[in-house]
């Protein structure tokens, strides 16, 4: 049983927007932004399959890019030695937090 951890990028089908908070010269303000909805799904490849289909269908968006969120290889394009870092922290942190979950399914969390 290999634990994989999957980054799932989604079409806004509406629009989504969030409140964000920024600072001008002229002090604070709000403003709203477009929010491209994303989660990470980490177990096994079935649960993570069977954890994308429920979540698609229980929200009706359609998948645009999917990635595998893993530490990657000295030889790889896309080698960096403190992203690994930060990566091998955070599969850690979510391993743990499956061994905890008793219900047999994924872990799926928002990016």
């Amino acid at each position: 049983m290999e634990l994989l951890a999957q980054d799932f990028y989604f079409y806004n089908n509406g629009t989504l927007y969030s409140t964000i908070k920024k600072l001008s010269p002229d002090g604070w303000f709000s403003d709203i932004k477009k929010v491209e909805p994303s989660i990470r799904i980490f177990g096994t490849k079935e649960q993570i399959n069977e954890a994308l289909d429920a979540y698609i269908q229980m929200t009706g968006l359609n998948l645009d890019e999917c990635y595998d969120f893993k530490v990657e290889e000295k030889d790889s394009f896309f080698y960096d030695l403190e992203r690994n870092k930060i990566i091998e922290k955070k599969l850690k942190e979510y391993k743990k937090r499956y061994n905890k979950l008793s219900n047999n399914k994924a872990l799926i969390t928002t990016i």
